[in-house]
């Protein structure tokens, strides 16, 4: 009783390796993918994994909550580590897995069933990360408020006329938009939000502002909200140099080049009395040498 206790167990072990590292076969011995991973950006989705196969080749194959399994023309007996699947990932809110899948090269039993590794679970609508945002300033006439016109990145995705859909097309009313900004001499930062593409940011006449921009999604997890941060831009200022800056800032840019200048003279004055010397102590009798 004890022993069939125990292979029962060892069976249900085993199933269960199999399960989650690959499929039990005759050419189990073929490496398999050491780790596997996804990386996307924009919705242009290429999956990964290592190492470089050697004497075996490389199958991907992939599936959804809502798709079935299917496989890239792309990816199969392939002997690199990557794999663009972005074309037929879309359904974007489905909840994608890939097998890496090692066979042989010359592949003989097509029914045969290969060992692979299982990706983690992928949904572009929550995983994809976002690229940086555009903008523009505008002042308005009284110059006491600026106006940011945001513009987010394309997508990898076709529409229906087959362009290339922008972030804000994919996710519409599930976007949001902050911006961090200061006053150009300050450090001291303040932060504006919009549902809408424009941010109005009331602003004191005359001065330079500095603004950089991120595109939030609130229904992701918080690690994954925020879009890749914007370059920054800053308004005019219609302040004097020494005023916005300060007069220790335009003291320090004048007097910088001065000193850079008395440096390098001084250095050559030096390095010539030290030539001079050698000069010196080399000639006979420690008379200096003609041309000294």
């Amino acid at each position: 009783m004890e022993i069939a206790t125990l292979l029962n167990l060892g069976c249900f072990v085993l199933c269960f390796l199999f399960s989650q590292n690959g499929k039990a076969s005759g050419n189990s011995q073929l490496p398999v993918a050491t780790k596997v991973w996804w990386t996307s950006i924009n919705f242009k989705t290429i999956l990964e994994w290592e190492p470089k196969p050697s004497g075996y080749a490389y199958t991907v194959e992939f599936f959804g909550k809502k798709t079935d399994v299917q496989k890239s023309p792309h990816c199969i007996k392939i002997q690199t580590t990557e794999c663009d699947l972005t074309s037929f990932l879309l359904n974007l809110t489905d909840s994608y897995t890939a097998h890496v899948i090692s066979e042989p090269i010359e592949t003989v039993d097509k029914t045969e069933e290969y060992p692979f590794t299982r990706s983690d679970k992928f949904t572009p609508y929550k995983d994809t990360k976002i690229g940086q945002p555009t903008f523009k300033i505008e002042e308005n006439e009284a110059k006491d408020n600026i106006k940011l016109l945001i513009e987010t990145p394309l997508s990898s995705i076709r529409g229906p006329n087959n362009t290339f859909l922008s972030i804000q097309e994919i996710f519409k009313k599930d976007l949001e938009y902050v911006t961090y900004y200061r006053k150009a001499a300050s450090t001291g930062k303040k932060e504006a939000k919009s549902k809408t593409n424009e941010i109005d940011v009331p602003v004191d006449r005359g001065e330079s502002y500095c603004f950089t921009v991120n595109i939030v999604i609130p229904s992701r997890t918080d690690e994954n909200q925020q879009s890749q941060e914007s370059a920054t831009h800053c308004s005019h200022s219609e302040k004097p140099f020494y005023e916005e800056y300060g007069i220790g800032v335009l003291v320090g840019l004048i007097l910088a080049p001065v000193l850079l200048l008395v440096a390098i003279v001084t250095c050559a004055c030096c390095c010539r009395r030290k030539k001079n010397a050698n000069k010196e102590e080399n000639s006979p009798d420690g008379v200096p040498l003609k041309g000294v």
